[in-house]
């Protein structure tokens, strides 16, 4: 289900919505788990055209699926440069906070959220799982992440609730923190990055490994949390123009 500017109502649900009218949605909603009249009939009578379309930009496979998806996001993406492929089942719900730059890949099923914040993706990067933006997200050049990270968390602190965005948000402690991962940097699979990490120039982080302090350039880390097992060698290549 959509909201009446095509953002998913999920998006409304977080903390800091956007306008006096989101704000009035969410809070109706969640005191008695109805929206306005008048909301739901704008968002019915709208989705009956537009999500039909977006399922096929979505999920339309194939070369001409890409060249779809380049043509829609070039519209919808805060900056979308030359090059970038975008594999079916991509979702970015907030396409305006998202960069994606020259000839970065997003993988098959590829979650970046950011209803506020950022996600910057630089040059030739190839990202999948989940990306949520709302403290800031940036991944350099040459950078791969097949990991899910996380700029904005639930925390306990202070005897906080942290059962998500279903509760008023006066009950909850979210800890936001800049991530950003450094040029030729690689990401394992169900990697896990918590708020406000750095992880350097060319550094590798292996698969499944939990990460929430900064990770130094050109080292080699693994477990949970994560520990140097190792020196990388530092890429021998200049830049692609």
């Amino acid at each position: 289900m959509k909201n009446f500017d095509g953002v998913e109502i999920m998006s409304q649900l977080d903390p800091k919505p956007g306008t006096r009218k989101d704000t009035y949605i969410r809070r109706k909603y969640l005191e008695d788990g109805r929206f306005p009249i008048g909301i739901l009939l704008s968002m019915g009578l709208k989705s009956i055209v537009r999500d039909p379309l977006l399922l096929i930009v979505r999920y339309m496979p194939g070369p001409f699926g890409f060249k779809l998806r380049q043509i829609y996001y070039s519209r919808k993406l805060k900056h979308l440069g030359r090059g970038v492929l975008i594999d079916p089942g991509v979702e970015i719900p907030c396409p305006q906070n998202v960069i994606l730059d020259d000839f970065s890949y997003i993988g098959r099923l590829a979650f970046l959220y950011a209803p506020e914040g950022f996600i910057k993706i630089g040059k030739r990067c190839h990202v999948s799982g989940t990306i949520l933006g709302h403290g800031g997200v940036e991944i350099a050049d040459y950078a791969a992440s097949g990991g899910n990270l996380f700029s904005v968390t639930d925390s306990h602190d202070g005897g906080y609730r942290m059962s998500g965005p279903m509760i008023p948000d006066e009950q909850r402690n979210l800890k936001m923190g800049r991530i950003f991962i450094g040029k030729d940097a690689f990401i394992g699979k169900d990697v896990i990055i918590m708020p406000g990490v750095n992880v350097g120039e060319g550094a590798v982080i292996g698969p499944f490994s939990f990460v929430f302090r900064d990770v130094s350039p050109w080292t080699v880390v693994i477990g949970n949390p994560v520990r140097k097992i190792a020196f990388r060698d530092r890429v021998k290549f200049s830049d692609i123009d």
